[in-house]
């Protein structure tokens, strides 16, 4: 008898949110692939994570699936921005990923603001944020190959096609959108966020709008049924 197939998704914001303050109503694509394909999937995803805080779940998940072994498990990893930072964190005695740079909710999150500020000003460099992106992906992807765990990348960082090593995106299985490897330009240069239907605010939403998951999730669904 075959195995069902079983999604599990990673990432941030952009795979965990369910609604947008500006009102405007989405159902993630989360959802959309799963009623398609009809079938069982786990999110792991939660706002605000960091690259090297997935790919810390990516690790610590694949040791759990091996005892499900009544799935044919698949992961779903959204990576995110370069530009955010993780990294265990004692104070907080867990996995810790840094994105705000003002306005503190707690003591601990203060130090880790005042941190993360002095780390973006005098240590981050987008072109080493590359060359670590990619150190990051070609390891979780060969040991999740290795663990036998089929997988799937979504792209977000719009540097992503700064790489100059374009077989990178194919041999790790990258969603393309029109010739980019981020899925985040693709929603900005094609009105595909939420600030892109709403007049401007204060606080605008970036995250994808309707037509936006629904299109993540029909080039998903293809992947997946390549496999």
């Amino acid at each position: 008898m075959e195995k069902q197939l079983k999604l599990h998704y990673f990432g941030c914001s952009f795979t965990a949110l369910e609604s947008s303050n500006s009102g405007h109503e989405f159902i993630n694509y989360r959802h959309i692939v799963d009623k398609e394909l009809n079938i069982t999937s786990q999110n792991l995803s939660f706002q605000g994570k960091s690259n090297q805080h997935i790919f810390d779940d990516v690790y610590n998940h694949s040791k759990v699936v091996k005892d499900e072994k009544d799935f044919n498990h698949m992961f779903i990893i959204q990576t995110t921005f370069n530009d955010r930072l993780g990294l265990p964190c004692d104070i907080e005695y867990k996995f810790s990923s840094m994105c705000k740079t003002h306005n503190p909710d707690s003591a601990i999150e203060e130090i880790q603001i005042n941190f993360y500020n002095d780390w973006l000003k005098y240590f981050y460099s987008r072109a080493n944020s590359l060359k670590e992106f990619k150190k990051q992906i070609e390891f979780v992807a060969s040991y999740l190959e290795m663990q036998k765990i089929r997988y799937i990348f979504i792209g977000t960082d719009e540097t992503l096609d700064f790489l100059n090593d374009m077989n990178f995106f194919g041999r790790y299985r990258f969603l393309n959108f029109n010739q980019s490897h981020s899925f985040y330009k693709h929603c900005k240069i094609n009105k595909l966020r939420i600030s892109d239907l709403q007049n401007e605010s204060e606080n605008p939403d970036h995250h994808f709008n309707q037509l936006g998951h629904e299109i993540l999730a029909k080039k998903l669904i293809e992947e997946i049924k390549r496999f």
